[in-house]
């Protein structure tokens, strides 16, 4: 260890006599350890570290595949849970779960809280523990007279009651129903995983109760499933066991189950499974940021041992063979890229928060994305390589010692300079090729987000305000609920400053998606061929709050009540899709949305036509949407909708007061402007181009700072050469375009290596694309103008230096 240890101290001595250089070094290193590291934290938390339950590796995510439709991620009904839990060989259990939105009153405010409703299987599968009390018995699945029970979450127990160990075994009211409280979970039980976790969980009970339980509806699919496989049993097996129970299910309900198949995943690759190709290829895209620091590095490495020719070549005089000088060269290198490193680390801890809070509704498992032992090793293990990568080729050409040559007066290396300088632009025309091809990358998704911003959106979403009303369906039965918000639109229009106001669910852009079979008067089909569209529940005004155009027939108007005429309103594309070259004012549909409980649905005449919306997603086709108005449907849960004439936020107090004023109990949350649902609908291409644009931007830099030095280099090489010419008559045009000449020559072959890589390798961002394709000239060609414009600076800068070259001085150069 003592020669290493004396390597280690000599290069401490070294880098310090060289304080620029290993400044330069260092910065350019840690800015590419840094970013490799923080999307590696991101990697690793969302990707690599497995689920947090007992065996995660045996848990299955079962989906409802539909053929007709190319969905391989549907929901399941009960009736469809039931039957392939009780035929299946496969699973060791299987359980269901959906969410569920809870208004809890009785403790200080009324509060919205984040539920699931599980079986009461879910947590034995898990094999997850309570931290107090139990979890559910198999027979709290049922219905019951005595109430509910529900499992709380470690904060929500802690934030709503104070950790109050008293609360087990005693009654809290979510909905206006009791639930008893039976258990809590630890904290670091967290199901489904997500983001923004929920708050408690309870039985399927209540789906059980009632004269039409949903746990009895087979087409209603809303569920989710997850399975544990039974020992020994691969997915594949377990897939081929699953399958025939599919076929059968499809052949013994053709209404509900034709065309149904069921989809095996393992539960991880459910949860990240489509942002995985995006964290890859910005994992490969900071990749490229790295090489081109290293090829940085080993530029300014190749640069200084020029100056230490002479002492390479006095260590080998004195018998220092070719591998102990390398040796000593590595260490130094690797000594620059640990402290790299170290400064990378710093900077990934802060760069990992900014990926957090930029992607933390797009990117599964976020909340866990931070240091550990797997990014520490990694963050060591691309330290040490990039000190190997980088240093290796400079130790070798220094070791390269000519004696005689070397260890004359003012000796200059000969050959061996020639060599450092046709290695030092082979260095940097590799950065410019990877340069580029981050270029055309970051300008591909520039392209594509701003063509994704100009879709219409089919509404005008200035000034209008939203927020979300929940109503505990015990104390708001029927129509008490349309009661409730007729009552609360009156008064939320009355408000100064507001245009209009409305009610609707759901909100366009707002994730929620409820989509609904429906027939058509006159042109019967079997019912597993009906057709299905989107449907809103909106109340009077909301066209016009929304600035959705009315563009044939009538609005909704105060005459459309639950004993008159049902009607519903239609978008342009489903009147072009079951209406063409027909007008469908005065046709009917019959929507399967039931009106009131226990009543069936009726015949809708068509009143009017409206313009279409974006209302899944702005980059995805509208869909064919119907409207069913509130009083005719009425809903527990709606979204408010208010048009200002100012700014929005301003007026949420006061819109808040009128809540509180109808019912103390009943919470609002959600509060938002529709501008802001389209910022949301557009986070996940903003968040990718952000990424790569600063990337291909810190990689833009780097490689500029590359040539200069090159070029620089070069010219204080060549000052006697200038001096000679400038001597024999040369002007300083022909000066400078003897340097720029020479850069431009290694800014073409960059080009001429990077533009058909980055032809190739654009494929593979083409699923992240929209609106243009990845071999858009335009995007090749501005990415090759700009990369040209900034290597023709880099290049002039020196050259203009090179035109102050004194000719006399030059001369006597040598």
């Amino acid at each position: 260890m003592d020669p290493i240890l004396q390597d280690i101290r000599y290069g401490i001595r070294t880098l310090l006599k060289s304080p620029s250089v290993s400044i330069l070094a260092t910065i350019a290193l840690a800015l590419g350890i840094g970013a490799n590291t923080a999307i590696f934290s991101v990697v690793n938390a969302v990707l690599l570290r497995p689920l947090p339950f007992a065996e995660s590796e045996s848990l299955m995510s079962v989906f409802e595949s539909d053929a007709t439709r190319g969905q391989l991620r549907g929901s399941y009904s009960y009736p469809n849970y039931f039957d392939l839990r009780d035929q299946n060989q496969s699973f060791e259990q299987l359980a269901s779960y959906h969410s569920a939105d809870f208004v809890l009153t009785g403790s200080n405010e009324p509060a919205r809280v984040q539920g699931q409703v599980v079986t009461a299987n879910l947590f034995t599968l898990l094999r997850a523990t309570p931290a107090l009390g139990r979890t559910f018995g198999a027979d709290e699945d049922k219905p019951s007279e005595g109430g509910h029970v529900v499992v709380l979450s470690q904060d929500f127990f802690q934030k709503q009651f104070n950790s109050d160990p008293n609360l087990l075994n005693q009654a809290i009211t979510l909905d206006g129903t009791r639930y008893t409280v039976v258990g809590v979970m630890p904290r670091s039980f967290q199901f489904p995983i997500q983001n923004d976790p929920v708050d408690l969980w309870t039985t399927i009970s209540e789906d059980a109760s009632g004269s039409e339980p949903a746990t009895s509806a087979r087409g209603a699919h809303f569920l989710g499933l997850i399975g544990r496989l039974k020992n020994g049993v691969s997915k594949d097996q377990a897939q081929a066991d699953v399958n025939t129970i599919g076929s059968r299910l499809e052949q013994q309900y053709p209404d509900t189950n034709t065309h149904k198949g069921i989809q095996l995943e393992s539960a991880l690759t459910a949860i990240v499974g489509d942002v995985r190709p995006t964290l890859l290829i910005l994992l490969g895209a900071v990749a490229c940021v790295l090489l081109i620091a290293c090829a940085n590095v080993a530029n300014l490495l190749l640069a200084r041992a020029t100056s230490r020719h002479r002492e390479m070549a006095i260590r080998a005089a004195l018998g220092a063979n070719r591998f102990r000088i390398v040796r000593q060269l590595l260490t130094e290198s690797v000594l620059l890229s640990v402290i790299g490193g170290g400064v990378g680390l710093l900077f990934a801890v802060w760069w990992s928060r900014l990926l957090i809070s930029l992607g933390k509704d797009d990117i599964p498992r976020a909340v866990q994305v931070g240091l550990d032992w797997r990014v520490l090793g990694f963050t060591a293990g691309v330290s040490l390589v990039t000190g190997l990568v980088f240093g290796l080729v400079p130790a070798l050409h220094a070791s390269k010692t000519d004696l005689t040559e070397s260890l004359k007066e003012g000796g200059r290396g000969g050959s061996s300079g020639a060599r450092r300088n046709l290695m030092r632009s082979a260095l940097v025309v590799s950065e410019l090729a990877i340069a580029i091809v981050l270029l055309v990358g970051a300008g591909l998704l520039i392209q594509s987000l701003r063509r994704l911003q100009k879709v219409e959106s089919g509404f005008q979403p200035n000034n209008v305000l939203t927020f979300n009303v929940s109503l505990p369906y015990i104390k708001y039965p029927g129509e008490k609920q349309s009661q409730f918000f007729q009552e609360l639109r009156q008064k939320v229009t009355s408000l100064p400053g507001v245009e209009s106001a409305s009610t609707a669910f759901p909100l366009p852009l707002s994730g929620e998606i409820f989509s609904i079979s429906f027939q058509i008067e006159g042109k019967p089909v079997a019912k597993k061929d009906q057709p299905s569209g989107d449907v809103v529940i909106a109340d009077l005004d909301y066209f016009r709050t929304m600035g959705i155009p009315l563009l044939k027939g009538r609005d909704f108007n105060q005459f459309d009540q639950h004993k008159t005429n049902q009607v519903v309103i239609i978008s342009e594309q489903f009147a072009k899709e079951f209406f063409p070259g027909e007008d469908p004012i005065g046709k009917r549909i019959k929507s399967g949305l039931s009106t009131f409980e226990g009543e069936k649905p009726e015949w809708r005449e068509i009143i009017g036509v409206v313009g279409d919306i974006k209302h899944r997603n702005l980059s995805k086709p509208t869909r064919a949407t119907y409207y069913q108005p509130e009083t005719q449907v009425p809903s527990n849960q709606l979204a408010v909708v208010v048009r200002t004439k100012g700014d929005p936020h301003a007026l949420m107090g006061a819109a808040r007061k009128e809540v509180t004023t109808l019912d103390k109990d009943v919470p609002v949350y959600s509060v938002k402007t529709m501008d802001e649902y389209i910022s949301s609908s557009v986070a996940a291409p903003r968040f990718n181009t952000t990424l790569l644009t600063v990337f291909a931007t810190v990689a833009l830099v780097l490689t500029i700072v590359g040539l200069y030095g090159v070029m620089s280099y070069s010219v204080a090489q060549r000052t006697n050469e200038i001096g000679i010419r400038m001597a024999l008559g040369a002007q300083r045009g022909d000066v400078i375009l003897l340097v720029v000449r020479q850069g431009l020559v290694l800014v073409v072959l960059g080009l001429a290596i990077g533009l058909p890589t980055a032809f190739a390798l654009t494929r593979l961002i083409s699923g992240l694309l929209f609106g243009v394709t990845t071999k858009d000239p335009f995007t090749f060609v501005v990415a090759a103008v700009v990369l040209s414009v900034v290597g023709l600076l880099a290049s002039y800068i020196p050259a203009r230096r090179a035109t102050r070259v004194d000719p006399l001085t030059a001369l006597r150069y040598e």
